[in-house]
């Protein structure tokens, strides 16, 4: 078990604890778990390469930490900011269908999620990190959500055509510019 292993398997353990503290109404309390875990998530990475502890595996177990740490981070917001979300709230069933899709995707086609870390999602996980923390110390914020979930519906979109274009499951994979224009691309 490496040290970005260890920081998804907390993520891993946080997401029960934080529904939970979701489903009791506890705000601060949530939010602070959901906010470290989003730390470590943006972390980890950087360790991994820095203390050369990089693996297929450890993409994968990251994917996984960050899919139930959005699933519980997306439910509380709802518990919590159900009122204000209220007229955003297509843009919120849009997102979570392209998230379904891309994970779908990947499932049907590899048998497993989709482990790219793509820049744009970085980007979209970046924005969630500050959206979580702007939302516990301040208020809520409509462009400040739209540009948060518009990010991850473009994430999820760059996924969901990487899987069209693989023909076998790759991690860490950049960008779909990444793959280039040259010929059989689409065979990588």
């Amino acid at each position: 078990m490496t040290v970005p292993d260890l920081l998804s398997c907390y993520r891993l353990a946080a997401a029960p604890v934080a529904a939970w503290l979701a489903l009791e109404g506890q705000r601060e309390a949530f939010f602070i778990v959901i906010i470290v875990s989003l730390f470590t998530d943006l972390v980890d990475g950087p360790i991994a390469r820095w203390l050369e502890q990089d693996s297929g595996f450890g993409a994968k177990l990251d994917t996984i930490a960050d899919a139930c740490t959005l699933l519980v981070g997306i439910m509380g917001v709802w518990i919590f900011e159900a009122e204000n979300i209220g007229a955003d709230v297509l843009w919120f069933y849009i997102f979570l269908a392209s998230y379904i899709a891309a994970g779908a995707a990947s499932l049907i086609k590899f048998g497993a999620l989709a482990a790219y870390h793509l820049y744009l999602s970085k980007a979209a996980a970046f924005a969630s990190a500050i959206f979580f923390v702007w939302l516990f110390l301040s208020d809520y914020s409509r462009p400040f959500f739209l540009l948060v979930v518009g990010l991850g519906i473009a994430a999820n979109f760059e996924s969901l055509m990487l899987t069209s274009r693989l023909r076998k499951s790759r991690t860490d994979i950049k960008s779909i510019l990444s793959l280039g224009s040259r010929k059989g691309a689409s065979e990588d």
